[in-house]
């Protein structure tokens, strides 16, 4: 199986640097022309079904793209763009929001921090696993959910973590994982 993990076409606000979140913020003229774009050069890519954040800015984009190929377009809130509670709205270049970036342990005040999007995209991607493991899907969501989604098929460093980002509308390619991830012991007596 393979995994397309694509981030949804531009903003106003992924423009002007103004943290999106769970906020919902249309497609400008931009991103409509990038997810048509993108849809072009995946046309010929097989897919079996597609998931899509509830955002419209995912939404619409992978309705683009399923032009192509009239797959099950399903909604995932689990796949919803992290929570940053008081900071949405504000500029990425805040103080307050560049500090939680870097420090992972941290919720963003009024927000999610990143263990708390870490255990639902993990949950929905082991749920994809489990569920369709021949399939190959194609995944639209946000630049937030990008550096999780990677750091689920390769291991990362946090300050590689936190730098992590994709463009709008890039696409990135995984497989399944084929290295074995141990599962926990607990203390043995």
């Amino acid at each position: 199986m393979s995994i397309y993990f694509i981030r949804h076409g531009q903003t106003d606000w992924n423009k002007a640097m103004i943290i999106q979140g769970q906020i919902e913020v249309p497609l400008n003229e931009v991103g409509i022309a990038q997810a048509k774009d993108v849809a072009l050069r995946l046309k010929d890519v097989h897919l079996d079904r597609i998931y899509a954040s509830p955002l419209s800015r995912a939404i619409d984009t992978a309705k683009i793209i399923n032009e192509y190929h009239h797959v099950p377009l399903e909604i995932d809130a689990r796949i919803l763009e992290q929570y940053y509670g008081e900071l949405e709205g504000k500029p990425r270049s805040g103080d307050v929001y560049l500090s939680h970036r870097h420090t992972i342990p941290t919720r963003y005040p009024g927000g999610e921090g990143y263990f708390d999007v870490v255990y639902r995209v993990y949950d929905f991607l082991h749920q994809l696993e489990k569920e369709h493991s021949n399939e190959d899907i194609l995944i639209v969501a946000h630049g937030g959910m990008a550096r999780v989604f990677h750091s689920y098929f390769v291991d990362m460093d946090n300050d590689t973590f936190t730098h992590y980002g994709m463009e709008n509308c890039a696409v990135a390619t995984y497989e399944w994982p084929k290295r074995e991830i141990p599962s926990f012991k607990g203390i043995q007596k």
